[in-house]
């Protein structure tokens, strides 16, 4: 997907197939082969649907066809990321599997909210986003909380060695002070993830962890010229933290923490 003008690829939906949405575009944009692979068959190419300053990405997709394979959800952010990142192009995520009758309820749709589609399209034009992983190694988390908390510390020499079965409430409470003390460092580390790369992005999401170990997730919102400042900045931090944490960094990618709480959809 690249150039802005006018004409281009429509979509054409039989009256036993929808309109499949990915994404929302600038009006003005075109498909280019190897910017605009879809779902694979029989969900259709991807094509335009064009109203005003807006554009929708859909593909034809019979009726029938159950979406949400895993293949089918890395189709679909595959695209949208290729648009945004390689061709350079702002894109509005439209939440995966929307299904509309045809291209006109699409156009429909697009004309409905035009304005603050385009609004919401200028506001993400230039930018990507890139989502910070940071994950705690075991050994140096646990030894830090013992070293902080007199009490876990006494539970933990207690605990060594017995049955796993023994002394339920002790392992209960050492449980306790541990997921205590781990949250309260995630939020410390967040933190500092933040203030580290705030001066380099336009925005922040902090996500919530997915694994106890998560010492930090969050999206950031950068602007293209900035890139370089926030990856060396990261390195640097990552660099600082590589004795008790892995620090992975994803993206760039489509804006999709960053398109509104329902996305276009």
């Amino acid at each position: 997907m690249q150039g802005r003008s006018r004409g281009g690829a429509t979509a054409t939906v039989e009256p036993d197939s929808g309109a499949l949405l990915y994404g929302l575009v600038p009006g003005d944009v075109e498909l280019v082969d190897g910017y605009a692979d879809g779902l694979d068959e029989p969900v259709g190419p991807v094509a335009l649907v064009r109203h005003g300053d807006v554009a929708a990405l859909v593909s034809e997709v019979p009726l029938d066809v159950r979406l949400g394979r895993p293949e089918d959800l890395l189709a679909y952010r595959r695209l949208l990321d290729a648009i945004a990142v390689t061709a350079g192009v702002p894109v509005l995520p439209v939440r995966f599997g929307t299904v509309l009758a045809n291209r006109e309820a699409v156009g429909e749709a697009l004309a409905a909210r035009h304005d603050e589609y385009r609004a919401a399209l200028a506001d993400l034009d230039g930018r990507v986003e890139y989502v910070v992983h940071a994950r705690y190694a075991e050994r140096p988390l646990l030894s830090g909380i013992l070293a902080e908390q007199p009490e876990a510390a006494d539970l933990y020499e207690r605990l060594r060695g017995q049955p796993a079965d023994a002394a339920l409430e002790a392992r209960i409470r050492l449980g306790e002070i541990v997921h205590g003390a781990v949250e309260h460092r995630r939020a410390s580390d967040t933190g500092r993830l933040v203030d580290t790369l705030a001066p380099y992005v336009l925005a922040y999401v902090p996500q919530p962890p997915r694994h106890e170990q998560e010492a930090a997730r969050v999206a950031f919102l950068v602007d293209r010229s900035r890139r370089a400042d926030f990856e060396a900045a990261l390195a640097e931090l990552a660099d600082e933290w590589r004795e008790w944490a892995t620090v992975r960094l994803v993206g760039p990618a489509a804006a999709w923490d960053f398109s509104g709480p329902d996305r276009a959809g």
